[in-house]
């Protein structure tokens, strides 16, 4: 694997940065107070504190690391030319979600599903009434069948060709029901940077806004699941601009708002370039390329493979541990 270490930018993101907000006139309306700046707002942690959520212990294992590094394909991924562009991004350099798009073409795929699942149908209940009636049903039978086959058959048809004639008619079609950018949580540059909701992938991605870290807000919001339980999930919001990042397509919503408040914190961890990134396993391999965390795990003797091969037994009493961490750390 060849390291190629990110450059930070002179106004990347530190803790201390948090104190130097200038001040500026808030321009948020009723509604978006409402929308995406209720709940509790979470604090801003100097020196920024080492913790996760244990979504990210569950979902990347040793043994689901050493299965990637195992796999051909992720060879590419160690290219920064690579990852520049990809949709979804988790490593030294940034934090980047996309907006889940249509599938391209779907009005076609699913009249020509539909099309052949009539034909099939079709086919079958004619042979039944050839059989029924020893030849051809009654001429009223017939017109009434036909008429019947022709609507079932319109349908699937209209679909699948009306598909078809947009896409003649507005070749853009398939570009704009694609994924695209949503938010980008840079380390490098020390900015949130939020993309335009236009899907027209053929261009480069529209930056809506690009604002410093430090000028965001945490907030802590809840909704009801069906069953009356609170579920939380976490809203960053710009202090001044209507600028608004929703985390929950990355950390989800959860019935724990330990999970959450854990989540804001490693965020704040991950974009303080004065503290190394974040001790869990997903980080591990960006390890070496990030300067700073290079610098610290050379100085403590880190071993640089310690999540990889480490034992199934072992890790658990390490999730275990860090579940106790957390519960005692923000339920205290």
């Amino acid at each position: 694997m060849t390291d190629v270490a990110v450059e930070y930018a002179a106004e990347a993101h530190t803790s201390a940065r948090t104190q130097q907000r200038p001040p500026r006139e808030c321009r948020h309306s009723r509604k978006f107070k409402l929308f995406a700046a209720s709940g509790e707002r979470l604090p801003h942690r100097h020196p920024s504190v080492d913790m996760s959520p244990m979504h990210g212990w569950q979902n990347n294992t040793p043994k689901q690391l050493r299965a990637l590094e195992a796999d051909p394909e992720m060879a590419k991924y160690e290219d920064p030319k690579y990852r520049h562009d990809l949709l979804d991004r988790w490593d030294e350099e940034c934090l980047r979600h996309m907006r889940p798009g249509e599938p391209a073409g779907a009005l076609e795929a699913m009249g020509a599903v539909v099309f052949f699942l009539v034909l099939f149908v079709t086919t079958i209940l004619s042979i039944i009434l050839l059989v029924a009636f020893k030849g051809l049903p009654p001429k009223d039978e017939l017109i009434t069948l036909g008429l019947t086959y022709g609507f079932m058959y319109a349908v699937p048809l209209g679909m699948w060709g009306g598909g078809a004639l947009l896409r003649k008619l507005d070749p853009n079609f398939a570009a704009r029901v694609r994924p695209c950018f949503s938010w980008e949580l840079n380390r490098r540059t020390g900015e949130v940077i939020v993309y335009t909701e236009s899907r027209e992938t053929r261009l480069a991605p529209q930056v809506r806004y690009r604002l410093p870290f430090h000028e965001f807000d945490c907030y802590l919001q809840s909704t009801p699941s069906p069953q009356g339980s609170p579920q939380y999930y976490l809203s960053l919001v710009h202090y001044a601009e209507e600028a608004h990042v929703s985390l929950a397509g990355m950390f989800g919503s959860t019935t724990s708002h330990v999970e959450q408040r854990a989540a804001w914190d490693m965020l704040q961890r991950y974009m303080d370039i004065s503290q190394p990134l974040p001790d869990i396993p997903g980080f591990e391999s960006d390890r070496p390329r990030d300067p700073t965390t290079r610098e610290h795990d050379e100085r403590t003797g880190r071993d640089p493979r310690f999540w990889h091969d480490m034992d199934d037994e072992t890790y658990a009493t390490y999730v275990s541990a860090h579940q106790d961490k957390l519960n005692a750390f923000y339920r205290r």
